[in-house]
């Protein structure tokens, strides 16, 4: 029996769906994952959500639980400035694999109190997640960085097709457009930068981005053993809400200190493109979508709403407390249920391909180190686009200055298939 240790940092919303996650995952022979600990900035809450998900220990802090579990997976679900260090405190302990929530780390001069222009903050961020990756690196870790949007089983579709059309001179992904909004986070630190890191545009427009950065990559390595990089950026962060009347926010969580729309256009080192849109001002729950434009098809992954399933109630209360999908501010009327939202929000795909990389040493996350890198380039590059009425801000500093080992590269072709096949 292989037993596989998972410790939990944070006890919020992040933390609940992977605690409820682990035990959804695909069964495997001869193989025992137990949540073997769980911290939280007040050890009540580590308590009460160790006895609510049947966590084994709860602890006062991330350094304590490590010594005290030598976890194989830690899971950074917590705060978003505390990501960097903890990242760096698990693979200083020898953790097999880290599970790193987005966004990969926050800009470090909010912690002193500093301001700065969008330039000096992009650079800033990318040193300081240099020194986090380098971290990982010389502890012989593996990052997993958390873009559930990867894990999409309509990704793994995908990039199946993307394999095929390969052997007959296709597979080139020309045009990728998407979008994830909702009313408003969930988390109280979200409209406070220094907590957050920022707001619509680097928390929500992030989870497009990483599938068409992956599909680029894929591409890529399928085909030149190389992946494709983005190479500039253009972009808008607004705040929408915040200069209209106090009776246009009623459904919505108005932010006075974040964004709360982004849109970012990225243009790929093979001169293809991808849009992506993030914001706050989606009134009937949430939406998860991404249009994948190849030169043999058009794959849309409608995740959420989807209309798979329609319900109809003419009176909302009969549900109870049941959430039909994720935001959904009411039950009544007609909607499309999300049944296994975990699933389809590929959170399940997600940490089972951390198990899978705990399981075998050869084994690289789909998501991983060039994930967070080029990802935090793109956001951060971002800002300073918008900062500068959308002007476009060139990555090649980025892309050309960080080198990725072969065994820091996701494997397309290990990445699970989703298809049957006719012979």
């Amino acid at each position: 029996m292989k037993n596989i240790k998972v410790t939990i940092n944070g006890t919020g919303f992040a933390a609940d769906y992977t605690a409820r996650t682990y035990g959804m995952i695909p069964h495997k022979n001869g193989v025992r994952i137990e949540l073997a600990g769980v911290t939280s900035g007040q050890m009540d809450n580590a308590r009460r959500f160790a006895e609510s998900h049947g966590v084994a220990s709860a602890f006062d802090s991330h350094a304590e639980m490590l010594h005290a579990v030598r976890p194989n997976i830690d899971n950074v679900a917590c705060a978003n400035f505390t990501h960097g260090q903890y990242t760096m405190e698990a693979a200083k302990s020898g953790v097999d694999v880290i599970v790193l929530e987005k966004p990969p780390v926050v800009w470090p001069g909010y912690a002193a109190g500093r301001t700065a222009d969008a330039a000096t903050r992009k650079y800033e961020s990318m040193e300081y997640l240099a020194q986090v990756l380098d971290a990982v690196r010389n502890g012989g870790s593996k990052l997993l960085y958390a873009e559930d949007f990867v894990y999409f089983d309509g990704m793994k579709g995908l990039t199946e097709l993307l394999i095929e059309a390969q052997k007959i001179g296709k597979g080139r992904i020309l045009y990728q457009r998407g979008v994830c909004a909702h009313q408003g986070s969930h988390a109280p630190a979200y409209d406070t930068p220094s907590k957050s890191g920022g707001g619509a545009l680097f928390n929500k427009a992030c989870h497009p981005l990483g599938p068409c950065l992956y599909l680029k990559q894929a591409e890529g390595l399928l085909r030149d053993d190389r992946p494709i990089r983005p190479l500039k950026v253009s972009a808008l962060a607004l705040q929408v809400l915040k200069h209209q009347p106090a009776a246009s926010g009623e459904h919505f969580r108005v932010m006075q200190n974040v964004d709360d729309f982004g849109r970012v256009t990225v243009v790929f080192e093979d001169h293809t493109v991808a849009e992506v849109v993030g914001h706050d001002l989606s009134i009937s729950g949430i939406r998860n979508e991404v249009s994948v434009i190849t030169d043999f098809a058009q794959y849309d992954m409608r995740v959420n709403p989807n209309s798979e399933n329609e319900l109809f109630m003419p009176d909302g209360s009969a549900a109870g407390n049941l959430l039909l999908r994720e935001k959904l501010p009411t039950a009544t009327g007609t909607s499309f249920p999300r049944p296994n939202q975990f699933h389809a929000h590929g959170y399940v795909n997600e940490m089972n391909d951390a198990v899978d990389c705990v399981l075998d040493a050869d084994r690289v996350p789909q998501s991983g180190a060039l994930m967070a890198w080029d990802t935090m380039a793109v956001l951060m590059a971002a800002y300073e686009s918008s900062e500068n009425d959308g002007a476009f801000v060139d990555l090649s500093e980025f892309i050309n200055g960080r080198e990725f080992h072969p065994g820091e590269l996701p494997n397309p072709r290990r990445f699970g298939t989703v298809f049957q096949r006719s012979a």
